[in-house]
């Protein structure tokens, strides 16, 4: 009895301290369903409103290249351009984010933004810097996607009190880039393939709802020489990849990500995964029902351009928005000059 009691008594007193411990995170949390709940609530309504005005396009000005050139003018300000033959969008080489850099804050302020993204940094030391390459893949708000990025630091750790601690790295140059490449398949199907001179190699589907743990990533990465690559498939064991899950040649390195190996963001908990995959659902489903009338993503967008744009604007919210990035601004000053 005295046991059932000391338990009884344990268990109010643990969750009090859960509370009392995470209470910052639970108000963003609890902040960003309001936010979730109200768009969808504006988009139901819209959709009720809108469903019987959107009717397919009979006459489209221009012709599939011009409107396409049309779209990638529009959206180069966000730092991404549209692949028709993929139907995908895909970050171009020197988009707004690249000043930003980039550290593990970032990443821990993907989930509450609605990004429910498997997350898998590794770092090395070569040539007197220390390198990180990353591997991203899942639920970008309305769009399943992946990304491939390379960075460098030559600072020691910096220490942000209440912040941030530990290393930030710098974008490369041009003349630092790599060739590098990567397929993306959904329970094995394949979703699309990108390639590219790059220092972050995305691509972006539309529309696409997936779990993370649905998507696998096969990567190549053609570094500078063999002793990057090799300092580089060292860092891959330590994280624990096994030989099957990668192969060296030269300076050549292929991987296979299908589940991350690494500590995945403090914000990535079963909670916050699924109420911002059911906002993510919901949004998706929104989009394909306002535009089933169409199978072009062209049409799709030039008709809720003119009769939804609040949709619209949910559609141009590709990759990480820049709210991911405003963690810069209180570390920046501790990074001296790049």
């Amino acid at each position: 009895m005295q046991a059932f009691l000391s338990g009884s008594f344990l268990m109010p007193l643990a969750l009090i301290s859960f509370i009392t411990e995470n209470i910052l995170l639970l108000i963003i949390i609890g902040l960003v369903l309001l936010f979730i709940f109200y768009i969808v609530f504006r988009i139901r309504k819209r959709m009720k409103r809108k469903d019987s005005i959107i009717t397919p396009v009979r006459d489209v000005i221009g012709n599939v290249p011009e409107r396409v050139m049309r779209l990638n003018e529009e959206i180069k300000p966000l730092g991404f351009a549209y692949d028709p033959e993929q139907d995908i969008f895909y970050s171009i080489l020197n988009p707004w984010q690249r000043k930003f850099g980039y550290c593990r804050l970032y990443d821990e302020a993907c989930a509450p933004l609605s990004m429910i993204i498997d997350c898998e940094p590794i770092t090395f030391e070569y040539a007197g810097r220390k390198w990180l390459i990353e591997f991203w893949k899942g639920q970008y708000g309305m769009n399943t996607g992946a990304e491939v990025g390379i960075y460098y630091s030559k600072l020691p750790s910096i220490n942000v009190p209440g912040i941030f601690s530990g290393n930030f790295f710098f974008c490369p140059k041009d003349d630092e880039c790599i060739n590098m490449s990567f397929i993306l398949r959904k329970n094995g199907n394949l979703l699309f393939r990108r390639s590219g001179y790059h220092w972050w190699l995305t691509g972006f589907k539309l529309g696409e709802f997936s779990k993370p743990s649905e998507l696998s990533m096969e990567i190549i990465l053609d570094l500078y020489d063999y002793k990057m690559a090799s300092a580089f498939v060292e860092a891959l064991k330590r994280e624990g990849y096994s030989e099957n899950e990668y192969k060296i040649r030269s300076n050549k390195v292929m991987v296979i990500y299908d589940k991350p190996h690494t500590r995945q963001p403090l914000t990535r908990t079963v909670f916050t995964d699924y109420i911002m995959q059911r906002n993510n659902e919901s949004l998706c489903n929104t989009y394909n029902y306002l535009t089933r009338s169409y199978t072009d993503t062209l049409d799709k967008l030039d008709i809720l351009r003119s009769e939804n744009s609040f949709m619209y604007n949910k559609v141009l919210s590709l990759g990480k928005p820049r709210e991911v990035f405003d963690a810069f601004n209180k570390i920046k000053d501790y990074l001296g000059d790049n």
